[in-house]
């Protein structure tokens, strides 16, 4: 196929003398005869209907490339905005609405543990097991629908890609389960941990399964998706192969180009093999129809190996029961009610102290004249926020800022990263694991005992 027909718009290529030398099927409308007739003779005298000027002339050595407007791209073009332009409301929403799960969620997995931890029949015990195991992983699925719904270029970090494929995979299982398609994860044991932003990453993977299940559907009811991940000695390649229809040999350039689909039924963007590519390419891969005998498609991403990237953690062992403050004052700041209670009765007792407030400016004006030992803040919520009153106490009250932990629902986005980053203070995920939380805060006590005056935490003179 010669690159001339990859142009999205009527292209005719002409020699020196202005002859046609060939066109691609945009150019067929500019001519009342087909443009096989038409080759041969200059671009001029080539249609008994004038044609309508270039919007564009490129110089090439051997002659020139001339360019068409084409309404219905521009049409199309509309669209393709409008559809865009919705599904970054939708991303935002789906942020606005995750959060809110997740808050509801860290007040039933807090509850769940305290349950936990109480005697109880052992069938009851069980039935309250899965539901904190649920909960649980439906938090998971929230964090990664907050991973996709993030804009913009995210942050590269260690990501383990057997468990961000793995991530994928659940995510469309149940999709696929609804129209009778057997989803299988065959993973290479020892898969690399690579330098990435985990959310581009597997948007491109959650394009490819749903290219793959949508192919399925199209011309079967029932059908079978292998993601098979595998290294070699520099890369690691990702292929997802299914059982669908296959990808004409003429297509298999042509559905990485802008705007190109094949679907008939105008359900497709056009852009996702677009931006699949263009997001492995930022990340030195690259995406391409791998060729197999068996029917159907394989589409293979792969990605370098780079020196530098984390190994694959260890699994680890158990953490033993953490040790319980004793004896402290904790200041609560959470706009959530159940999760300012689960928080509240998981450092009770012992001695302790809690104070809690749902708003962030009673919690500054507290903090403004009371010794504290820890403060534990979400980062988001109306009026002051987390990272409102963190800088504010930055400048009255500086080493209060060694006691803080903050807790999250949200998507990190690259304002509240930054600040993260620059704060170096410690958060955790809703839903709470409680031990985890007061792992966090025993070891700030610690911590603050072994170095003393860089922790102590009285109101600044004058302040």
């Amino acid at each position: 196929m010669s690159w001339v027909e990859s142009i999205p718009l009527p292209a005719l290529r002409v020699d020196a003398a202005g002859v046609v030398v060939e066109g691609n099927r945009l150019a067929q409308k500019l001519f009342d005869r087909p443009l096989a007739e038409r080759l041969g003779r200059r671009v001029d005298a080539a249609t008994d209907a004038p044609l309508p000027p270039p919007i564009a002339t490129i110089p090439l050595a051997d002659g020139a490339l001339l360019l068409y407007s084409d309404a219905s791209l521009v049409e199309r073009l509309q669209q393709q905005v409008y559809h865009l332009s919705r599904l970054a409301s939708a991303g935002r929403l789906v942020a606005v609405v995750v959060h809110e799960i997740n808050n509801a969620l860290a007040g039933i997995v807090g509850y769940a543990q305290f349950l936990l931890a109480q005697p109880l029949a052992p069938e009851a015990r069980r039935d309250l097991a899965r539901i904190h195991e649920e909960a649980l992983r439906t938090a998971r699925v929230a964090q990664n629908l907050l991973r996709f719904s993030r804009s913009g270029r995210g942050e590269r970090r260690p990501a383990r890609m057997d468990e961000l494929l793995a991530r994928c995979a659940e995510l469309k299982r149940r999709d696929f389960a609804l129209r009778s398609i057997k989803l299988e994860l065959d993973l290479a044991a020892g898969l690399p941990t690579l330098e990435a932003d985990e959310a581009l990453l597997s948007q491109v993977f959650i394009n490819l399964l749903t290219n793959a299940q949508q192919g399925i559907s199209s011309v079967k009811e029932r059908g079978h998706v292998v993601v098979r991940a595998r290294t070699t000695r520099r890369r690691l390649v990702v292929d997802v192969i299914d059982d669908g229809p296959g990808i004409p040999e003429p297509l298999r350039e042509r559905i990485f180009d802008p705007f190109f689909t094949s679907r008939s039924d105008g359900s497709g963007t056009g852009l996702g093999l677009t931006l699949c590519r263009e997001i492995l390419h930022d990340h030195g891969g690259e995406i391409r129809v791998a060729r197999r005998r068996a029917p159907g498609a394989c589409m293979r991403v792969s990605l370098p190996i780079v020196a530098h990237a984390s190994a694959p953690a260890e699994p680890q062992e158990p953490q033993p029961p953490a040790a319980r403050i004793e004896g402290c004052r904790v200041v609560v700041v959470e706009d959530e009610p159940s999760l300012r209670e689960v928080i509240t009765r998981t450092f009770s007792g012992h001695g302790n102290h809690v104070i809690t407030f749902e708003h962030g400016e009673d919690a500054l004006s507290y903090l403004a004249g009371e010794q504290v030992d820890v403060v534990v803040s979400d980062i988001h919520r109306p009026g002051l926020d987390g990272m409102q009153l963190y800088e504010q106490l930055a400048r009255t009250r500086p080493a209060l800022l060694r006691r803080f932990i903050f807790v999250t629902g949200d998507a990190l986005g690259e304002e509240t990263a930054a600040f993260l980053r620059r704060s170096r203070a410690q958060v955790l995920r809703k839903p709470l694991e409680l031990d985890q939380l007061v792992r966090a805060a025993h070891a700030i006590v610690q911590r603050a005992s072994e170095q003393g005056e860089l922790f102590k935490s009285a109101p600044a003179s004058g302040g």
